[in-house]
């Protein structure tokens, strides 16, 4: 038996480059919990409901601008028209996914969900189990590897970066420019990189003051992109650095006057306090003397309302 019963007149067929809000929207209209994606009229991936979640609501990325080449996952098993149940339940359990897409031709022609299956009653209950069983196995194992999701290796000849890696780049990117917005926003300094630099001297500098420990709290709260930029190893606490040297160092760096220095100082620190737990900020004014904890505020911006 083949899989005509399983070919659809109207299949939700987006682009690559189409956004994941877009997606969504897809999917909501539609009422359904996945799109498939082609591009040149050939299946490159599929977004499913949990993706645009887990990936992008969870991961904090934009909808607007976080496309579905970012979130898809790459290679997705499919079935021809003349295949049968058995081959998408043997795909389904091989891969642990609950939807094939059915090709004609290499074309997109219909798909096949295990509700569909359950449904028809194409399927028996020791089936589906196999199935479910299957995908539980491979979620289980991909967790302990540190994975939020299992997904099928890529081809040789397509992108090698799994969607997890794009995840975590997208998402990292994300949240470092949203830091560095801040910075240039509440330092009024006039380009990026000025920000960035004031972000990198003060930051080091107060990771120097406290004990290394400390250090690796306060930066493991912020965007990972940062860390990479911080001058380490952490080998405090430094009792030379003061209030002063670091607006000594910015002053030099930046090319500021004295009060200007003192201002992007605590400018900065706002920014930092904002950006990580209120625990973890009385943990670093803790460590640090009397004359350096007016530096962060006990109650950051975000926090005051």
């Amino acid at each position: 038996m083949s899989l005509e019963s399983y070919r659809r007149p109207r299949l939700v067929i987006l682009h690559p480059r189409a956004s994941t809000r877009e997606a969504a929207r897809a999917m909501a209209d539609n009422h359904i919990g996945a799109v498939l994606v082609t591009e040149n009229h050939k299946l490159i991936g599929i977004v499913t409901d949990r993706d645009v979640a887990l990936d992008v609501v969870a991961g904090e990325l934009d909808p607007h601008t976080t496309t579905l080449r970012d979130v898809m996952s790459d290679e997705v098993a499919s079935v021809d028209i003349d295949d049968n149940i058995k081959d998408v339940l043997d795909i389904m359990r091989k891969h642990a996914c609950r939807r094939v897409p059915v090709l004609s031709d290499e074309r997109v022609v219909g798909l096949v969900t295990l509700d569909d299956l359950l449904i028809d009653g194409a399927v028996s209950l020791d089936e589906v189990r196999s199935v479910v069983c299957a995908q539980l196995e491979v979620a289980a194992r991909f967790k302990a590897e540190g994975q939020t999701h299992p997904m099928v290796p890529a081809r040789p000849d397509i992108d090698t970066r799994s969607r997890a890696t794009r995840r975590r780049e997208a998402r990292a990117e994300n949240t470092y420019n949203r830091l560095l917005a801040a910075v240039e926003r509440q330092t009024a300094l006039d380009s990026r990189d000025k920000s960035e630099q004031a972000l990198r001297i003060v930051l080091s500098n107060v990771c120097r003051r406290l004990t290394p420990g400390e250090a690796q709290h306060l930066v493991a709260q912020l965007p990972s992109k940062l860390a990479i930029t911080l001058d380490r190893p952490y080998e405090g606490p430094d009792k030379s650095i003061t209030t002063e040297t670091i607006q000594s160092d910015l002053r030099h760096s930046l090319h500021l006057i004295p009060d200007h220095a003192a201002d992007i100082l605590y400018a900065v620190c706002d920014v930092i306090a904002d950006s990580v737990s209120a625990g973890e900020i009385e943990s670093v004014r803790a460590e640090l003397p009397t004359a350096m904890k007016d530096m962060f505020p006990t109650m950051p911006l975000r926090r005051a309302g």
